[in-house]
């Protein structure tokens, strides 16, 4: 496994793992803080997001239980250079018997929100799906706006933001986001 120390630093030499997991986790700590009445967030690998049931000790009532958010990693690669070499961390190509270079990670970051549907299989009122559309916008521009500012990355870069419902109880959207680490 690569390993690597810290720029500048005499502590011993961190995986990659370790160097990606805590990105990951500051960064899911920097959405999940941003988005109001959310009851529970995660971090998540894999095709598609999967709820999950809220941890005990989250601060949930009955009524934002099914509020989550999340962030996905999608995909991991390695950055290379015009060269062709994985960018190392000196910049020139060389590891030194340790290469642990510039990885390319692909993210989804999401929110999930509950609203009550209506008895008897009704479509929902014009007045929620425009409540619905509007906190998604909210939710849209925090999550935009915590991933541009958490500096856990050596760059990020936005992609697209897909709305999702009001459809089954629920609504929403996710970001794309491609970041270096």
């Amino acid at each position: 496994m690569s390993e690597w120390l810290q720029p500048g630093s005499d502590e011993q030499p961190i995986t990659l793992a370790d160097r990606i997991n805590h990105a990951l986790v500051e960064f899911t700590g920097c959405i999940g803080t941003s988005l109001d009445e959310i009851c529970s967030y995660s971090l998540t690998f894999g095709e598609v997001y999967v709820p999950f049931v809220p941890n005990e000790d989250d601060d949930c009532d009955t009524e934002d239980d099914c509020n989550q958010a999340w962030v996905r990693v999608t995909d991991i690669t390695v950055a290379y250079d015009e060269k062709g070499w994985d960018a190392s961390p000196g910049g020139d190509g060389t590891c030194e018997g340790t290469c642990g270079g510039t990885f390319v990670v692909g993210l989804e970051v999401g929110v999930l929100r509950c609203y009550e549907v209506p008895e008897g299989g009704e479509a929902p009122t014009a007045e929620l799906v425009l409540a619905s559309a509007m906190q998604s916008m909210e939710d849209m521009s925090a999550i935009f706006g915590a991933a541009m500012n958490c500096q856990v990355w050596e760059s990020i870069v936005p992609g697209q933001w897909q709305p999702e419902g009001p459809l089954g109880g629920q609504y929403g959207g996710f970001w794309n986001f491609t970041v270096e680490l």
